[in-house]
């Protein structure tokens, strides 16, 4: 929930919500991350 709060006021542009990943998502779900990460570069 907090960490939903923050993306909402940092006005995130998405938000992936990974049930069970841990708070390093990066280690725990790294395909998901790069995955964003790829699409973010990508936009416009």
């Amino acid at each position: 929930a907090a960490l939903g709060f923050m993306a909402e006021r940092a006005k995130s542009r998405k938000t992936v919500e990974i049930k069970g990943a841990s708070h390093v998502v990066m280690t725990s779900n790294p395909a998901a991350v790069a995955r964003l990460i790829e699409d973010a570069a990508q936009a416009k």
